[in-house]
């Protein structure tokens, strides 16, 4: 009978050194850390920001999808 050969597993874990550096978040004004390039605490704050940064173009493009939803509704 032929045995076969056992195989090790070997784990690897790979560690990334990210500098985190205390900021303010100018949306909310909370403190926290975070990457060189990041400016805002979370997600929220990065797209309210978005939003009032031009909030013409998001209204119209929700009328836009309002729209279409209602002659949907009249018509299918």
């Amino acid at each position: 009978m032929k045995r076969s050969p056992e195989v090790k597993v070997v784990e690897v874990t790979i560690k990334r050194r990210i500098v985190l550096t205390e900021k303010v978040c100018p949306r909310c004004g909370t403190s926290f850390f975070g990457k060189k390039i990041q400016k805002y605490c979370s997600k929220r704050c990065s797209n309210l920001a978005a939003y009032w940064r031009n909030p013409d173009a998001y209204r119209e493009s929700r009328m836009k999808s309002y729209r279409r939803q209602k002659n949907c509704r009249e018509f299918c």
